[in-house]
C-alpha cells in the first residue's frame, strides 16, 4: 500500500519497500526569480554528476527517489531507529541503503564494521555479489532474520540524495553529501526544506519507535534537528566518546536519543553503537 502526504511545498509517497518519491514545489521554495534562476545554474552543475533517473525537474516539481527502510513486522525487541544524513544516489539506484563503497563495489563499512560492534549481526555479506548482497540485506531487515538485541529501522534526515563522497579530480564534487544538498538549494531554502523534512521523520519515529526503543543519529544536522532544548548541540568529541545522549524533541523525555559519529569514522561509530546498545532494553 502506498501512502501519499500532503505537504504545502514538500510530499512524500511512502512504501513498504525501501524507495519512495518525494516532490518539492519550486516555486513556493524559490517564489524569487532571482533565486530561482541561481538554483537552477547550480542544479545543471549537479545534474553532470547525479542521476538522472531518480532526479528531475517537471515544470515546478522537483522529483526524485528516496530511501527508508522501516519493517512491518513485529517481535519482541525494542524497535531502534537509525536516522542518517541523506541518501547517496547510487545506493538509492541500486535498491539498498549503503549498498556499496570503493570503485571495486566492496560491502560498505556500516554493514562490515559499525553494526557487528553493537552486536548485530547477520546483516553482512562480504564476499557476494552487490545485487545478491542487498537482496539479502533487505529481505533479512524486512523479516527480522538477524542477531541484534534490538529490530532496526533506517531513515535520512534529508531525502534528496547526492554522490556519497566527494570526487577530487572533479570540482562538481562539492555537490556531494548532505553539505552538497546545503550547497544546491542554498543555505535559507536548505532551512525550509529541513523544516519539513523534521516533521517526516518526527512522524517516523512516533510511528515506529516505543519507550523502550531509541533513535541513533549518525549525522550533526540530525542530531540537531531531533534533540530536545535541553540536550548540549552536536559535538563531534561528544559522539566520539559515547557521551552524546539526550531525548526527542516533543516526546515528554520518553524516547532516548544518542548521537553517534557519521559512519565514515567506523571505529569511534562501532564504539560508541556498542556503547549504546548496552542502554537498550532486551
Amino acid at each position: 500500500m502506498m501512502v501519499k502526504v500532503q505537504k504545502s511545498l514538500f510530499e512524500y509517497c511512502r512504501t513498504p519497500e525501501v524507495s519512495f518519491q518525494c516532490t518539492i514545489d519550486l516555486s513556493r521554495l524559490f517564489p524569487a526569480p532571482k533565486d530561482r534562476k541561481e538554483f537552477e545554474d547550480r542544479f545543471e552543475k549537479f545534474q553532470d554528476v547525479a542521476n538522472k533517473k531518480i532526479i528531475k525537474i517537471l515544470k515546478d516539481k522537483l522529483i526524485y527517489d528516496s530511501e527508508q527502510l522501516i519493517p512491518t513486522k513485529k517481535d519482541h525487541r525494542p524497535p531502534v531507529l537509525f536516522v542518517l544524513g541523506n541518501p547517496a544516489t547510487h545506493s538509492i539506484e541500486r535498491g539498498m541503503f549503503f549498498t556499496s563503497e570503493g570503485k571495486n563495489g566492496k560491502e560498505h563499512r556500516f554493514w562490515k564494521n559499525i553494526l557487528p560492534k553493537g552486536g548485530i549481526k547477520g546483516l553482512c555479506f562480504k564476499g557476494l555479489p552487490e545485487d545478491e548482497r542487498n537482496d539479502k540485506r533487505r529481505d533479512a531487515m524486512l523479516k527480522l532474520d538477524y542477531q541484534s538485541p534490538y529490530r532496526i529501522g533506517l531513515c535520512v534526515l534529508i531525502s534528496f540524495p547526492s554522490n556519497a563522497s566527494r570526487d577530487s579530480k572533479n570540482e562538481l564534487g562539492d555537490y556531494s553529501g548532505i553539505q552538497g544538498v546545503r550547497r544546491l538549494f542554498g543555505s535559507e531554502a536548505f532551512k525550509e526544506l529541513v523544516r519539513h523534512e523534521r516533521k517526516r521523520v518526527m512522524t517516523l519515529i512516533r510511528e515506529f519507535v516505543t519507550r523502550d526503543g531509541a533513535v541513533f543519529t549518525f549525522q550533526s544536522d540530525a542530531w540537531n534537528e531531533l534533540r530536545s532544548e535541553k540536550d548540549s548541540g552536536y559535538s563531534i568529541s561528544k559522539a566520539k566518546a559515547g557521551k552524546l545522549k539526550g531525548t526527542v524533541a516533543g516526546m515528554n523525555d520518553e524516547i532516548r536519543l544518542f548521537g553517534l559519529p557519521p559512519t565514515r569514522l567506523s571505529r569511534p561509530a562501532g564504539e560508541a553503537l556498542k556503547k549504546y546498545s548496552s542502554k537498550i532494553s532486551r
